[in-house]
């Protein structure tokens, strides 16, 4: 266990902004810790600025959440890529720049379509062992992409808006990240 003058010692090095954080998330410490970084706040020249400044950039971080899990989906290009080339082995790259991006939205949705393509080309090949034509079995693997882009758009999406909405507030979330965007 850390002593408290080992914390005041490691905080007294620490930026004020990474002080303002450790308060800030506060259930992410210990109360020792806690304690020790408002005493070392505390003991510091803090201008309204600097509280201003750290403000403005955690307002920043949210506002860049919200829009890589709401504003942010796939293009339908994209969807389609997923939904007819399904392979992990295929689709990998694209989702590794997702996850480096920070863009879990991305990576939920191109799992999701990635799942509809591979669950219709299974029944499209079982079709197609019944005997049904070729045009057929075709037509409905293309076809299965239009339910899952419906279903993604007003279940998947409105799911992810509401909680959002209730993780930040009553407010529309995708209305504000899109004003953000413009």
């Amino acid at each position: 266990m850390v002593s408290k003058e080992e914390l005041q010692v490691t905080f007294s090095s620490l930026p004020t902004e990474k002080l303002m954080e450790i308060i800030d998330n506060k259930f992410g410490y210990t109360e020792l810790a806690v304690s020790v970084a408002f005493e070392e706040l505390a003991g510091r020249k803090i201008s309204e600025d600097e509280i201003k400044n750290y403000k403005f950039k955690q307002i920043e971080k949210l506002n860049n959440y919200i829009r890589k899990n709401i504003a942010h989906d796939l293009t339908l290009s994209q969807k389609n890529l997923f939904y007819f080339i399904f392979i992990p082995l295929l689709t990998s790259p694209f989702r590794l720049t997702f996850k480096e991006k920070g863009f879990k939205l991305k990576i939920k949705q191109s799992n999701y379509y990635s799942l509809f393509g591979f669950v219709f080309f299974c029944l499209s090949a079982f079709f197609l062992s019944r005997g049904l034509s070729n045009l057929f079995v075709a037509a409905f693997w293309m076809g299965g992409f239009i339910p899952a882009y419906l279903m993604d758009e007003y279940f998947n999406r409105q799911r992810q808006i509401r909680k959002l909405q209730a993780m930040f507030g009553p407010a529309d979330s995708e209305e504000s990240a899109h004003k953000q965007d413009a």
